[in-house]
């Protein structure tokens, strides 16, 4: 339907009208990509975020629940309108069909489109989700917010200020793995996140200062070679810092690979050597689901 205003001269009407912009429905063929995709983000403090796209979660990330002088939006604000049954409709193209130019003409659209729908995209959010930014979210530090929170994507909006993360708890993911709908795997061990979760590690504190770089990761060729300053060096010896080393790096196994295992996983500190000197080997990070299978060979062989 075009969207049109009368325009009144002497003698004369004349509309002024534009076609719609098909802004939502680009917007639902664009989230097709996402569906289905799930995320799974090991922390440095223990947690695990994890959670799948589907398709009911959109209408609220776009925050349709807005747009309540629409009849069937406030349907859905009231939450007598299922996030599923809208999507469906709004993807439908029989009777039940939503029209979701129809949108567009919302009093409040123009507010939302500013705020949220225009930077909407997979391509932002799998940046958002891949930027090793995250913060434990505390709600009573947040004037005025309260909110019930589920393991789902739930908000997405644009802001100019830090109200959202100022004075929150800075966690550091330490691990990614994204899984589409085709069942592609995506795998990243954030390293420098990893030595900077394992700062208070007791093997850590052997070598912090002497060892680690600025940014708080290993100076391994230091390690190697123990071409630190003399003073550096006097208190300890070459054996004790590869112990210590080593050490550290089989508790960085841990931190990275049992967010991915079952609970009763357990794995030898010679079983970890093992499977170090094959990632160390690889020009890539090993998949959880490869680290299981080199395990099971190296036990065969044992």
């Amino acid at each position: 339907m075009p969207i049109s205003v009368f325009w009144f001269l002497p003698g004369d009407i004349y509309f002024l009208w534009r076609k719609p912009l098909d802004i939502i429905k680009n917007i639902i063929a664009d989230y097709e990509k996402l569906i289905k995709t799930s995320i799974q983000i090991p922390l440095s403090n223990g947690d695990t975020i994890r959670f799948t796209f589907n398709p009911q979660d959109l209408p609220h990330l776009l925050g349709l629940q807005h747009l309540v002088d629409n009849p069937i939006l406030f349907e859905y604000s009231e939450k007598r309108l299922s996030a599923t049954e809208l999507y469906h409709r709004m993807c439908s193209d029989g009777d039940d069909a939503i029209d979701t130019n129809e949108f567009e003409n919302s009093a409040y659209f123009n507010e939302l489109f500013n705020g949220r729908i225009q930077y909407f995209s997979s391509e932002l959010i799998l940046d958002i989700i891949h930027a090793r930014q995250i913060v434990r979210f505390d709600y009573s530090k947040i004037k005025n917010f309260s909110t019930k929170l589920d393991n789902y994507p739930n908000t997405f909006f644009f802001r100019l200020d830090d109200d959202y993360i100022e004075n929150q708890e800075s966690v550091l993911p330490c691990s990614i793995m994204r899984k589409n709908k085709n069942s592609d795997l995506f795998f990243e061990i954030y390293w420098r996140q990893v030595w900077k979760a394992l700062e208070k590690n007791k093997h850590y504190k052997r070598l912090k200062d002497r060892y680690t770089l600025k940014d708080g990761t290993i100076d391994e060729q230091a390690i190697k070679d123990c071409t630190i300053d003399e003073q550096a060096i006097k208190d300890c010896t070459n054996d004790d810092i590869l112990k210590h080393y080593d050490l550290l790096q089989l508790d960085a196994l841990d931190k990275i690979y049992l967010p991915y295992m079952k609970k009763d996983f357990r794995w030898t500190n010679d079983e970890k050597r093992f499977i170090l000197q094959k990632i160390n080997d690889s020009d890539r990070d090993l998949l959880p689901n490869e680290i299981r299978q080199l395990l099971n060979e190296y036990k065969q062989k044992q």
